[in-house]
């Protein structure tokens, strides 16, 4: 099974996954607590930067830049709400909204410094070019259907109240959403760019002698 297909199949199956969650949560009657909406909200999309990671394998540093920075900042709003001045800041219904748009925002900055870090002359080390520009183009519905399947789930929980905040984090989702699909168009027009290992004489050679040797 090529990359390609594999790709595929595991693009499928998580879309189906996702959609299913979704429903499944919209029907229980327990429903989870904001806290938990919001992680898994951030969990999400560090698992988006690292699903681009997979693509490209050249965006690392803003992982673990984006990582430290989340960490620090979490650490000291912890310490700052466990304070007795900061525990009132809980008690903010608007709370969990400024969290959400925050997290929104930041992954906006995160994705476009992902793309920026990208160079001319970059290695794509698994995929051939072929394969490689198809994988982005599927990629942008991929990545923009499962946005919208979380967001309608943060809109539903947290953000149902038709204020500022809402608005604020819909645009922002836009924003984030047309980042992403603009800098995947963007690699696939100019995908020459790249240079692919797959493609090179030094694989070729590497293929060869292992060959050989078997």
């Amino acid at each position: 099974m090529s990359e390609f297909s594999r790709y595929v199949l595991v693009a499928i199956f998580t879309s189906a996954l996702v959609t299913f969650i979704y429903i499944r949560e919209d029907k229980k009657e327990e429903k989870d607590s904001k806290n938990d909406i919001i992680y898994s909200f951030l969990m999400s999309n560090f698992l988006i930067l690292q699903f681009y990671f997979k693509i490209y394998q050249n965006i690392g540093l803003a992982i673990m830049v984006s990582i430290f920075v989340y960490f620090v900042i979490w650490a000291i709003y912890k310490l700052y709400t466990d304070s007795k001045r900061g525990s009132k800041l809980l008690e903010n219904k608007n709370e969990p909204k400024w969290r959400v748009l925050f997290i929104s925002i930041s992954f906006i900055l995160l994705a476009s410094l992902s793309f920026l870090e990208l160079e001319d002359g970059a290695t794509v080390y698994s995929y051939n070019k072929s394969d490689f520009r198809k994988i982005l183009i599927i990629s942008i519905f991929f990545v923009s259907y499962i946005r919208i399947i979380l967001d309608l789930k943060v809109l539903k929980r947290i953000l149902f109240e038709k204020d500022i905040w809402r608005r604020a984090f819909i645009i922002s989702e836009i924003i984030l959403i047309l980042v992403l699909a603009l800098g995947s168009a963007y690699n696939i027009k100019n995908v020459d760019r790249f240079d692919f290992y797959v493609e090179s004489e030094d694989y070729q050679e590497t293929s060869g002698e292992e060959l050989w040797e078997i």
